[in-house]
């Protein structure tokens, strides 16, 4: 039973450090969309007309094609990072989900060593008192 529970913790704590890699994989990842997604808005900021100017057909549609594709990837970008948090909540769940079960098997521990304890104390107390009747 010891040796059950030992190799249950040691699997637990595998799991977990896995969980935080992928964890602190995912978190990288979001904050380089957060850069990305910055860098994008300057990006259309400066592409934007000054008020006043003079342009032709072709540099307004030139402009236009430029700006709606920054646009879509600005949209990737905040997709991409909406299933990143999503992934990062299950990861977080999956942490406490692992945490639980580590309590739950550190109590079976420590109630398996109560127990073992309390049998031994009782078989001593059998053995002082056939030793005293004798």
């Amino acid at each position: 039973m010891k040796k059950r529970y030992k190799l249950l913790t040691i699997l637990k704590k595998i799991k977990k450090n896995n969980l935080f890699n992928s964890l602190g994989t995912l978190n990288d990842e979001k904050n380089k969309l957060e850069n990305v997604s910055l860098e994008l808005k300057k990006l259309l900021d400066k592409s934007s007309f000054k008020e006043g100017s003079v342009i032709n057909s072709a540099q307004l549609k030139n402009n236009s094609f430029f700006r709606e594709d920054i646009n879509q990837k600005m949209e990737i970008s905040r997709n991409r990072k909406f299933h990143i948090e999503k992934e990062i909540s299950g990861y977080v769940s999956q942490i406490s989900k692992v945490n639980k079960q580590q309590e739950i098997i550190q109590k079976k521990i420590h109630e398996d060593f109560i127990i073992r304890q309390n049998e031994k104390d009782l078989k001593n107390h059998q053995n002082f008192k056939v030793k005293n009747i004798l």
